[in-house]
């Protein structure tokens, strides 16, 4: 059986190809040769259709196997040096007729082979059963046999087996397509993985404005044949393809019944047991909980009797969620470490809306460009292509005449001292570009070499290829010192966000060392906290990056500065606020005249909150003070006697006492005006931060 040829081939870069066979059949087979590890993808992928001729039946091919274990598995063995003791003692107890030397025939059934270790002196012999007598045994020596008849049905059979699996192909597998009829017009379609297609440009120009841009691209033919005049397409595209198993055979294990309690976690038995039980519980779960809200809707239960159902209706919810988990443990794996949980965490099997599709992240790399339709990833290769095995081949996929703009830019991010040396184009291939290497020749005179990177179609493309060292550039950063810029009131964090503003010069000198002028573009990568200030417009803005022309005089030098305004943000709590940075907020023209005013009443009656505070300490360290005294004279005047000195005394200490009595209700009276002040004046910051952060002005501020 012969294959049909390649006619057609598509490669992706991704790796993979798509093979179309076609060809007329004389006969009712046909084969397909292919590598042993590419035949998964066949088989996913295999299309086979009859344009004339009768229906396909089946397609046949060898179960992937080890040879060698199959081998040993057979019941005729037989080695490479010694076959013919193999065979006979492979086929023991089977019929055989032996012909041998001098035209002699010996029959019988074999008993097996005697064999010595010196062979060349005693070399092995036959001992054959004669089937009429059993008890006549033959002794036939193996270098009298020339020929042999197996009288068994079975033995040749076995034979036959072992001699196919013998010359099975380890590296390679067969596919046999089998078709009714015997001619056919067929044709055989299929997905293999293939070494991924490449790239290459060059740019032609001869100083017009104008330039030839000639796409090649490079592929390998990495199979065991030929390709002749193969129609060949190139895809940038990325289809979806996956590794699946479908050449080995499985034998799932099947449920079984027994008495005995199933115990193995992952033993199906035990899934199968508990998700009837499952199902059995939600029937008369599901009758008590409409029972329950049918109670609870007759509307004329008491408080304790509504309770009840309430805790009817909460074990219902608590037996179906603890049913759920139970049904999810079943459900668990543990992962291998590829995950991010680590390897032994158990992870819940869900699929989700696109099932189990996991693509690995470098599958796809990241592209953004416009146009991207499928008709403009395909390049089809007009004339027919032959690559002979083991080679490679360059085919042209595009031949186009395209404008373009010679430009310089400087940006030192990308290139310090100089500048770039750039082809400005725009694709109107009418296909997108895939990444490669491109070289520039210009009046026939090679320029440099560049990048040319996934570029739609309609899309600009820039084109750095060469340094412009008759222009150095210096560079000189200068930072000007913060601003207030602003200040916003956040009522939902209570606090300020002041805004700080800072200048930042970015000057850059041009020194030219050549006689013409040259143009150069200072381009910079916009800031995402800051704006270009008190400048012109850029003369180009894209893909987050500004440009502005300067002009070089020949021999001479110039200056530009780039100015960016930078602002920053920092949540500042008013409470923390003094005075003089008030005043210093509202000199800058952060606070409105009303906000600052609101903030210093603040402030204000934040102060008379302290000093109250601090005079409340100050008078209940005198009550306690007093308090001591007042203790001390008590105690005097329960130690005085009736003398006429002391009588004398005990009046003194009773005026002492009174006094000090008259001094503590002064204090306890002082310390509750001043608790009272505290509270108003407390009642007063909350009022004017209410008012501050719910006022226009202040959010304007």
């Amino acid at each position: 059986m012969t294959q049909l040829p390649i006619r057609r081939l598509t490669l992706y870069k991704q790796g993979i190809g798509y093979f179309e066979r076609r060809g007329t059949l004389t006969g009712q087979t046909t084969s397909l040769i292919i590598p042993r590890e590419v035949v998964n993808d066949a088989l996913k992928s295999l299309n086979v259709t009859v344009h004339q001729g009768g229906q396909v039946l089946s397609v046949d091919y060898e179960t992937p196997e080890d040879k060698n274990a199959v081998l040993a598995g057979l019941p005729i063995q037989m080695t490479e040096r010694a076959s013919l003791v193999d065979l006979m003692a492979s086929l023991r107890g089977s019929q055989v007729e032996l012909h041998l030397n001098g035209d002699r025939k010996a029959a019988g059934r074999i008993i097996g082979v005697e064999s010595s270790l010196t062979p060349e002196t005693q070399p092995p012999v036959i001992l054959l059963q004669n089937e009429a007598d059993a008890a006549d045994i033959a002794i036939v020596p193996v270098q009298d046999i020339s020929g042999i008849t197996l009288l068994d049905d079975r033995a040749p059979v076995d034979i036959r087996f072992f001699l196919d699996v013998s010359r099975m192909e380890q590296t390679r597998a067969t596919l046999t397509v089998r078709l009714s009829g015997e001619e056919h017009d067929l044709s055989i379609g299929y997905l293999a993985p293939s070494p991924t297609w490449r790239v290459s440009y060059r740019i032609i120009s001869n100083g017009t404005g104008q330039a030839r841009l000639i796409g090649w691209g490079l592929f390998e033919n990495s199979l065991d044949e030929d390709l002749e005049e193969v129609s060949l397409t190139l895809m940038s595209g990325r289809p979806i393809s996956f590794e699946y198993g479908l050449m080995e055979s499985r034998t799932p294990a099947r449920p079984q019944v027994s008495d005995e309690s199933p115990s193995l976690p992952g033993d199906p038995r035990i899934a199968e047991a508990i998700s009837a039980i499952s199902h059995d519980l939600r029937n008369p779960l599901s009758t008590i909980h409409g029972y329950a809200d049918l109670l609870d809707r007759v509307g004329s239960l008491t408080n304790e009797q509504q309770k009840f159902v309430q805790n009817i209706r909460h074990s219902v919810q608590r037996m179906n969620e603890l049913m759920s988990n139970l049904l999810d443990m079943m459900r668990l794996r543990v992962g291998n470490g590829d995950d991010s949980y680590g390897a032994g965490f158990p992870t819940l099997l869900r699929s989700g809306p696109l099932g189990d599709l996991k693509v690995s992240s470098s599958y796809f790399v990241p592209v953004i460009m416009g146009n991207a339709e499928q008709e403009f990833l395909t390049y089809t290769v007009s004339s027919p292509v032959s690559v002979r095995r083991g080679q490679s081949a360059m085919v042209q996929i595009m031949d186009v005449v395209l404008d373009y703009e010679p430009l310089c830019v400087y940006n030192g991010d990308k290139m310090p001292n100089h500048p770039l040396l750039v082809w400005h184009l725009q694709n109107t291939t009418g296909m997108a570009l895939e990444q490669g290497p491109v070289t520039i020749i210009d009046d026939e005179r090679y320029q440099g070499e560049g990048l040319i990177r996934f570029t739609g179609a309609g899309d600009d493309l820039q084109i750095p290829y060469a340094l412009e060292f008759g222009v150095l550039v210096e560079e000189e950063n200068t930072w000007h010192d913060k601003e207030i810029a602003g200040i916003r009131f956040d009522a939902d964090q209570r606090q300020a966000v002041v805004s700080r503003s800072q200048i930042a010069d970015h000057s850059y000198r041009l020194i030219s060392r050549v006689q013409r002028e040259v143009v150069v573009l200072i381009e910079r990568r916009d800031s995402d906290k800051g704006q270009y200030f008190e400048m012109p417009t850029p003369n180009f803005t894209g893909q987050g990056h500004s440009r502005w022309r300067v002009a070089v005089p020949g021999n001479e030098e110039t200056t530009f500065t780039v100015r960016v305004r930078h602002v920053f943000e920092n949540s500042e709590d008013i409470d923390s606020w003094k005075s003089d940075y008030v005043d210093e907020l509202h000199e800058a023209g952060g606070l409105t005249d009303t906000a600052y005013a609101t903030i210093h009443d603040l402030l204000d009656a934040k102060a008379q909150v302290v000093d109250a505070n601090e005079n409340m300490k100050r008078l209940q360290a005198d009550y306690q003070q007093l308090a001591g005294l007042q203790e001390g004279l008590r105690k005097n005047l329960n130690a005085l006697g009736t003398s006429e000195r002391e009588v004398v005394i005990r009046n003194q200490t009773l005026d002492d006492l009174e006094a000090s009595e008259n001094r503590r209700r002064e204090i306890e009276s002082t310390l509750l005006e001043l608790n009272e002040h505290i509270k108003q004046h407390q009642q007063n910051q909350q009022s004017l931060l209410d008012a501050l952060f719910d006022r226009v002005e202040g959010n304007n501020g």
